[in-house]
């Protein structure tokens, strides 16, 4: 079947690409500025942190090992590639974090190259900080889980992807508002710019690497419900940092203190929070109505193609429709089925003497009978011309005694009030049980029989 989201898809696989790419460049870059001592390299940014040589390797260990993977499902040898690179990725970033936990120099940092060791002002020599190591270690694990789905369904690769987009924005929230204690963790090292932008890209390239699955899956989604989330999603992670960064601006230019410059982002955020919540409930409201009428357009159309327009009742398509699926009930609870065919005597006769209008509402009074003598739940339809049909459950034989009784008093009182010509319907009737079932239409031809059985016997009596 065709995905009608290619289109989104189609530009999130481009994504995911692009920052496979981008990871891997960057890395590159890097690593060269560290083999041939070019410190501009290392830095990406002035004033930022130096990001460390096994940090440009566990980044591009996760580009290639994404960009292998990418592929659903991805060919055998590409799956093992990407595996073993998500392994060295994690085992980098695990082997980091082992150092700071229990406080040892296994040298790991230093076993490429240690000319800058002490190059950064740290108690720790160009060692990658807590966050990045914690970072490597769970996209690593994404990685290794990414076609991994628990048992309800969720998806622990996009879950652990999560985290690296965390650390990222807190990173760098804390380079926009000069906030050191965000980027730097303790008095270790700190987490460089562009180490945060590449480790938020592939958190979030990881993250939609499976776009149908999962969370991802619930943001991709063809509903309403995922086409406000992919509304709101760029918003709420722009603003509240745009607004932040523009609150700290006017606090250190002395417009006001802390408190109002809190009072003022509050405020701000609430009444740009309500306005994308009141613009998302006005779209979803006008979605909900083009469907609402796309709906009771198409159940005009459904009406019409089971209706008989003169009568308003079932028209044979319809009837026979319905009629199996009773058939079907009845037989699963062994219940009792009446079917009746019924047919207007003369109706040529009213035409010819009367004229088609007066033939028209001979039909309607005979559809106003029928469904006067039935019950709401019993199927009763128009097949065509002077032909009509009934279907009824659970009616015994008794029941139908007095079908026959009101259906006869309601037709002489109908016809004591029509001066013009006299309402003359035939009936036939068939009485069946579950256990001996029929289709409908072997069901409708025996009650056809019946009705022409007694129209011929009525019409002898009347000739004698």
């Amino acid at each position: 079947m065709v995905d009608h989201r290619w289109r989104l898809l189609g530009h999130l696989r481009l994504y995911c690409n692009a920052s496979c790419i981008a990871a891997m460049f960057a890395g590159s870059l890097i690593l060269c500025g560290w083999v041939f001592h070019i410190r501009p390299l290392m830095l990406v940014f002035p004033g930022s942190g130096v990001m460390n040589a096994n940090t440009a390797l566990g980044q591009i260990f996760l580009g290639l090992s994404l960009w292998l993977l990418l592929p659903d499902p991805p060919r055998r040898m590409r799956r093992f590639f990407g595996l073993f690179f998500g392994v060295l990725a994690a085992s980098i970033g695990a082997i980091t974090l082992i150092e700071f936990i229990f406080g040892v120099n296994l040298r790991f940092d230093q076993i490429l190259y240690n000319k800058y060791a002490g190059s950064l002002t740290t108690t720790l020599p160009v060692r990658m900080a807590p966050s990045t190591a914690s970072t490597l270690l769970a996209l690593g694990l994404a990685l290794l889980l990414l076609d991994w789905n628990t048992p309800r369904g969720r998806r622990p690769a996009q879950e652990l992807s999560l985290w690296g987009a965390l650390v990222a924005i807190m990173s760098l929230s804390g380079y926009i508002y000069k906030a050191e204690s965000l980027y730097r963790f303790f008095s270790y090292s700190e987490t460089a710019v562009h180490t945060a932008i590449i480790l938020f890209l592939m958190s979030a390239a990881i993250f939609f690497a499976r776009p149908r699955a999962g969370i991802a899956g619930d943001l991709t989604g063809r509903f309403m419900g995922s086409e406000m989330a992919r509304r709101i999603l760029p918003a709420v992670l722009i603003l509240p940092i745009l607004l932040g960064w523009i609150r700290v601006l006017g606090q250190r230019a002395g417009l006001f203190g802390t408190e109002l410059g809190l009072a003022l982002n509050t405020t701000v955020n609430v009444a740009t929070l309500s306005i994308l919540l009141w613009f998302n409930a006005r779209k979803l409201n006008n979605a909900e109505e083009s469907l609402e009428a796309v709906r009771e357009t198409g159940k005009v159309h459904y009406d019409a193609s089971v209706r008989d327009e003169l009568t308003g009742l079932y028209n044979r398509r319809g009837f026979l429709t319905f009629a199996e699926q009773q058939i079907e009930l009845a037989c699963s609870g062994r219940r009792e089925l009446l079917v009746v065919f019924a047919d207007v005597d003369d109706l040529k006769a009213i035409n010819d003497g009367y004229g088609h209008p007066e033939g028209d509402l001979a039909l309607k009074k005979t559809a106003d009978v029928l469904l006067t003598v039935f019950r709401d739940t019993d199927i009763v339809a128009r097949m065509g011309g002077d032909e009509f049909a009934v279907l009824a459950l659970d009616c015994s034989p008794t029941g139908l005694v007095r079908i026959n009784a009101h259906f006869d008093k309601l037709l002489r009182t109908m016809n004591d009030l029509n001066r013009l010509w006299k309402l003359s319907i035939s009936v036939g009737t068939i009485h069946v049980d579950s256990l001996h079932p029929l289709s409908i239409n072997d069901l409708l031809s025996e009650a056809d029989k019946m009705m022409y059985e007694r129209k011929r016997a009525r019409i002898l009596v009347a000739s004698k």
